[in-house]
């Protein structure tokens, strides 16, 4: 027999295959129109889970957040109803995993809208307001400007938005106005028709920023969306919310109206995402909910955070509770003092059986079920009838073996913040979520679990926002 020499085994032998590297981030841009009024959804695909990326619009910087899928990250812009035609760069600065940077680039080309002239005939006050209904609209104005500075940062809707009422188009967006024979400030809204008295539906979740009358847009309501998308609906003839007010998806706002400066009876329905004035229809057209909706495919993950590599050492789990266990950890390693923390929580099921959990889906919610550094709080709000319908909790079923998943970054009294308490013991506990037992479902899981206390690290150097 002959044996071949050791370097030549070497040289036959098969090379180690090499793990191939995962593929560049991917940038997309979504609209229904590159025309003045259009709002644009700007996507990122395959970017680092932490390390946003960064882009920019004609020199306007694009603020990303996290999507419900691991490494994605979306950015709405807004191209407003005066922005000049022609070519628009997109710039971006995307980020594989690990933090390598990735150039893009896009070219969109803004085309005219073609915006119509409507000349209309309304009360002369409303064209020449004398001094004291002049200084009203001036100091109103004014007022809007302040209230649309204090929109909220976060996303407040979930998926996407729908018409305020069913009624037809009966003014464009973008209309060039002549009242009485005298140019006015072009349409930043559309008009719908409808009779006095039409209920007037929220189009998605959001928060009430005004809800008064104005001199020219009479009886108005505001909604505040999150991520600087407000709407506006006009001329109403009665309000069903007041300021502050929290409002969900097709909740009932106000009644159509013909108050302020109008021809008739109808709904001004308008869009402005930050200080650019948008067709509201261009959002409609999005199809938020397949953007934003975590995918049906795995209802455990609720955090882009869940199964890293990269996360704080876990902690122990708790003593398990009709065949559930838990245990949370913060998202990263180090926040700096005064950040937003989020802690990582996990259920699992260690029973011989699927469980079955009344999970309340809003953060701000959840302390009513899960307590940070407190014990839960009242349940008054999540009656059964509310729960029954969908409309705080879902029933997450988890499979034997298996874990949910999702963050917690707000307690009873609001954020949950790196402050001088490090350490945050929780307590998940469903067992009083029914004021009955007559109510309770076969099946749901009802108990308490006592989560070991979450470290989390805070920073002792100083911050500052240029040192993000």
């Amino acid at each position: 027999m002959t044996i071949a020499p050791l370097a030549a085994l070497l040289l036959l032998a098969p090379a180690p295959a090499r793990a191939a590297a995962p593929p560049d981030p991917a940038l997309a841009v979504e609209a229904r129109a590159f025309k003045p009024g259009e709002i644009i959804l700007v996507s990122v695909s395959g970017n680092d889970a932490k390390l946003p990326p960064s882009a920019s619009l004609n020199g306007r910087a694009l603020d990303f957040f996290p999507g419900p899928s691991t490494g994605t990250w979306l950015a709405f812009a807004g191209l407003d109803l005066d922005v000049s035609t022609g070519p628009a760069a997109l710039e971006a600065s995307l980020r594989a995993p690990g933090g390598r940077t990735v150039r893009s680039s896009e070219t969109l080309h803004v085309v005219d809208a073609g915006f119509p002239v409507a000349a209309l005939s309304v009360q002369q006050k409303f064209v020449t307001p004398d001094k004291n209904d002049s200084e009203r609209a001036e100091a109103e104005s004014a007022r809007l400007h302040k209230l649309f500075a204090r929109t909220e940062e976060k996303r407040l809707f979930e998926g996407r938005f729908d018409s305020p009422i069913p009624g037809a188009p009966t003014a464009r967006f973008g209309e060039r106005r002549v009242f009485n024979g005298q140019p006015r400030a072009p349409h930043s809204g559309m008009d719908l028709k409808a009779k006095a008295g039409v209920p007037v539906r929220a189009p998605a979740a959001g928060k009430v920023l005004l809800a008064d009358p104005l001199f020219f847009a009479g009886k108005t309501v505001i909604l505040d969306h999150g991520l600087g998308i407000t709407t506006q609906y006009a001329h109403l003839s009665k309000f069903l919310v007041k300021p502050g007010d929290t409002v969900k998806k097709g909740q009932v706002i106000g009644k159509v109206g013909a108050t302020g400066r109008v021809t008739g009876p109808h709904l001004h329905w308008a869009l402005k995402f930050k200080d650019a004035r948008l067709d509201p229809y261009s959002l409609v057209f999005l199809d938020l909910d397949a953007r934003l909706r975590a995918r049906a495919e795995d209802p455990l993950t609720r955090s882009q955070f869940c199964g890293l590599p990269d996360l704080p050492r876990a902690p122990r789990w708790s003593k398990a509770s009709s065949g559930l266990r838990a245990r949370a950890r913060p998202a990263k390693a180090v926040y700096a003092p005064g950040e937003n923390v989020s802690l990582l929580v996990e259920i699992q099921n260690v029973g011989k059986k699927p469980a079955f959990v009344d999970f309340v889906r809003d953060a701000a919610m959840r302390p009513l079920v899960l307590g940070v550094g407190e014990g839960p709080q009242a349940y008054e709000t999540l009656l059964a009838s509310s729960t029954a319908s969908g409309a705080l909790t879902e029933q997450v079923k988890i499979p034997k073996g298996r874990t949910l998943c999702f963050e917690q970054n707000q307690t009873s009294a609001g954020p949950l913040l790196a402050l001088e308490t490090t350490s945050y013991a929780l307590t998940y506990a469903t067992e009083r979520l029914y004021p009955s037992t007559s109510t309770v479902r076969a099946g749901l899981w009802r108990g308490r679990l006592a989560i070991p206390a979450a470290a989390v690290t805070v920073s002792t150097a100083s911050f500052s926002p240029e040192s993000r």
